[in-house]
């Protein structure tokens, strides 16, 4: 899959940490033309039901147990803005590592392309794991092993030529594709790389104990 793109968009994961929201987004593109809303709803339903079947089996493993996942949802950002497809997730899924004590701390996965430069490359920090997981800042070998499941869960589904879904993955720089993604095809950058940081990073979205 390459540019042209017939259609780009927004998925997400979104989850509760200690009460706060918690939402991870990521980016894609297709080549598949669809014109119809019902047949556009469908592919949007790929990214949708991908990434919560990769939350619920690879990444709940990884996360703290103050973490609660809600659901996933998917909407077109290119060639027009649409309205979301969501697809949720089933009641009391959460993580399964133990509690943590902060709401700010994260584990950080890196999203590369292979192109160089800032707009080749992404990052996303996820929910961190339980403190127990955790010494001097350095997340245990347990974890990396489940984050490492997890980048492989999205790279079955949405990277490389085996893939099972009609969409790629990958960065979107928002000042190459310019207002209203118009330069859409410039902008998108296709994954190549998933690879999680073993020291935890810092989600600074997060408010609670940081002034607010």
């Amino acid at each position: 899959m390459a540019a042209p793109w017939s259609r780009g968009a927004l998925g997400r994961i979104i989850g509760k940490l200690q009460g706060q929201d918690c939402i991870n987004v990521f980016t894609f593109a297709t080549n598949t033309v669809v014109n119809d809303p019902p047949a556009i709803d469908t592919l949007l339903l790929q990214i949708a039901e991908g990434l919560l079947d990769c939350a619920v089996t690879t990444l709940l493993p990884a996360v703290t147990s103050d973490y609660t996942l809600v659901a996933c949802d998917a909407r077109l950002i290119y060639p027009a803005p649409g309205d979301p497809v969501i697809a949720t997730a089933v009641a009391g899924s959460v993580g399964t590592s133990g509690p943590t004590n902060v709401s700010f701390a994260s584990s950080l996965m890196n999203i590369r392309t292979g192109t160089g430069g800032r707009s080749g490359r992404g990052r996303k920090f996820l929910p961190p794991p339980g403190d127990d997981a955790i010494t001097n800042s350095v997340l245990d070998p347990d974890t990396m092993v489940q984050l490492a499941n997890f980048g492989l869960c999205l790279a079955g589904k949405f990277m490389n030529i085996n893939k099972t879904t009609d969409w790629q993955l990958g960065v979107l720089s928002r000042k190459i594709a310019g207002a209203n993604n118009a330069a859409f095809d410039n902008g998108f950058r296709i994954a190549t790389q998933l690879s999680a940081v073993q020291e935890v990073a810092l989600m600074s979205s997060r408010k609670v104990g940081r002034g607010a």
